[in-house]
């Protein structure tokens, strides 16, 4: 299974169009439990028929070194503020301030204005568990 989009915006666009819920996979290129995922869980015909066809798939890449075309100034929480330089800077502070937590994988389930519809999950090799949780 292989993610359509590879940004939050565009992502929320195609989920608005489509009338589906979004899942956001926050991941890395380095990732070796997210590589596990995709091979434990990702892999079952009935994951992967809903992920291809329930959902629309974003996959952030938390450490994707690509430059941002402009440098983007973020509070950090404590009352100053840090500058986002790559794209994976981006998608590791979406994670960060929006839901709390910095470790991959992590998956959300979002509606197509990108309010989030399930508590979020992370690393675990249960196919049944993701299931459910798919179906929430």
């Amino acid at each position: 299974v292989e993610a359509r989009f590879t940004d939050y915006e565009q992502g929320l666009a195609a989920a608005r169009a489509e009338g589906k819920p979004v899942l956001i996979d926050f991941t890395g290129f380095g990732c070796v439990n997210c590589r596990k995922m995709e091979a434990a869980v990702w892999t079952d015909p009935r994951v992967a028929d809903m992920l291809m066809n329930d959902y629309v798939l974003v996959s952030l890449y938390v450490d994707d070194k690509t430059p941002l075309p402009e440098p983007v100034e973020v509070a950090d929480g404590q009352g100053g503020t840090r500058t986002l330089r790559t794209i994976g800077a981006k998608w590791s502070e979406l994670q960060r301030s929006r839901f709390g937590t910095n470790a991959q994988p992590y998956y959300v389930i979002l509606d197509s204005e990108g309010k989030q519809l399930a508590p979020g999950r992370g690393y675990d090799e249960d196919v049944a568990a993701f299931v459910k949780f798919l179906k929430q």
